[in-house]
């Protein structure tokens, strides 16, 4: 029987889909690996999902293809798959000679695996290690190594220290968000798959290249899995989606709906809302309250990039800052004393013409707001993006400083992960 590895440096939403895969390549008679960083040595395949939001993390996509590489046994075929293809295919071209695909062209696989049964007759999994394995991902063992490879890599240079220093204290600020924070235990979660795509076009973003225009999961059909959790004994659900604060606006509904008929579900229960656009977040702001009122929600995720009205206008975020603001307030007030519940958010730091002022309104905001954890990200030109081709763009060392400053500002009571150390030219992803 031939082994099949799946390697990921792709963001958690790519999570589902490749537990999809793992049940696709173990009915089509390929054992998968249980390793999910280190490479195994007998993989005869080796699929590694790759995200390019920042530069940082598609250079970490292609650090890792190059380690694949050279780790592999000589026999063993590698496929590029993830966003990078999509995103950056000038620059997969240059550096991999390999088979490809995206996430919206899984069904490439029943050629490149010679499939008897096809992978779009695969349902997407409700849990991790639908096999019945125990998932714990990412693994201490696998952090510990990638920290090992980071200082195996050090160049002796003072530069380098710092470089180093800063990396390794960003992956162990990522692993407490992980494990405290941004996931649920992914062994006592059941996953519902709400939506796929984006309906934004955020001027700084090219993931929707990848992940194509917004494709919702019926309601009924939403009810059914979640009913099905309840039943089978599941308390914690997260609904997933690319941009899940979407759902539904393009079979004419929307998440709050989809909340509201939730809320009408008995059961013991807490949903974790994750990729709440903020532009949405009057949508579901009521059957919020009600079900935070009920001490429902666990956790909450809405990445607001910025607290300045004006960026956010470039960014084309379609949001109002202050309005944001007041409704994450109401739902934090309304959560029940005693009730565990976290809020976090991301920002970009060092968008084009981005002021010092407006660094620190968004400093303000997240102090304001009381963010429980913040996702710091560099600006870095994606390509064929409107931010790409504006005036005004800052430094790399200025970025840095200012992703700094924010971190020092915010890390009194929250959090903070830079998740790149500059726009780009050096990476602490993962």
């Amino acid at each position: 029987m031939k082994t099949a590895q799946i390697v990921a440096t792709s963001c958690n939403r790519r999570e589902l889909e490749l537990e999809q895969m793992r049940n696709f390549l173990r009915c089509n008679g390929f054992a998968v690996s249980v390793f999910e960083w280190s490479i195994d040595e007998s993989a005869d395949l080796i699929f590694l999902s790759t995200c390019g939001f920042t530069r940082a993390a598609e250079d970490f996509g292609f650090e890792t293809l190059h380690r694949i590489n050279r780790e592999k046994k000589p026999s063993a075929k590698v496929i590029l798959c993830g966003c990078i293809p999509e995103i950056n295919p000038a620059r997969t071209a240059a550096e991999f000679e390999g088979d490809t695909f995206s996430p919206q062209s899984y069904y490439r696989l029943d050629d490149l695996v010679a499939a008897e049964r096809p992978f779009g007759t695969f349902k997407r999994p409700n849990i991790l290690g639908s096999d019945g394995s125990v998932l714990d991902m990412p693994g201490l063992k696998d952090d510990l190594k990638k920290g090992v490879q980071l200082i195996q890599a050090f160049d002796g240079s003072f530069s380098g220290l710092q470089n180093l220093v800063r990396r390794l204290g960003n992956g162990l600020t990522r692993r407490t968000i992980r494990r405290k924070f941004a996931n649920i235990d992914s062994n006592t979660t059941f996953y519902i798959q709400i939506q796929e795509g984006c309906s934004m076009e955020c001027s700084y973003c090219s993931i929707k290249t990848a992940i194509g225009k917004l494709r919702s999961k019926p309601i009924e059909s939403i009810l059914d899995d979640f009913r099905n959790g309840i039943e089978r004994g599941y308390k914690n659900f997260q609904l997933v989606g690319d941009n899940a604060g979407s759902y539904g606006l393009d079979i004419k509904t929307h998440l709050g709906r989809l909340l509201t008929r939730i809320s009408e579900i008995k059961g013991d229960f807490k949903l974790d809302l994750t990729d709440i656009n903020p532009a949405y977040l009057h949508l579901i702001l009521d059957p919020a309250l009600e079900l935070a009122s009920e001490g429902r929600i666990s956790r909450l995720y809405v990445p607001i990039q910025s607290g300045s009205s004006r960026i956010l206008k470039l960014m084309k975020r379609g949001c109002d800052v202050e309005a944001v603001k007041v409704a994450l307030g109401r739902i934090k007030d309304s959560i029940p004393n005693g009730v565990d519940f976290k809020l976090g958010t991301s920002v970009i730091v060092g968008f084009p013409t981005e002021t010092d002022e407006e660094l620190r309104q968004t400093i303000e905001f997240c102090q304001d707001v009381k963010f429980d954890w913040v996702w710091c990200h560099s600006f870095s030109v994606r390509p064929e993006t409107p931010a790409a081709k504006m005036g005004g763009q800052l430094g790399a060392d200025e970025i840095l400083g200012r992703a700094n400053i924010l971190k020092k500002e915010l890390s009194v009571r929250t959090l903070v992960t830079t998740a790149e150390d500059t726009a780009g030219s050096r990476t602490c992803q993962g």
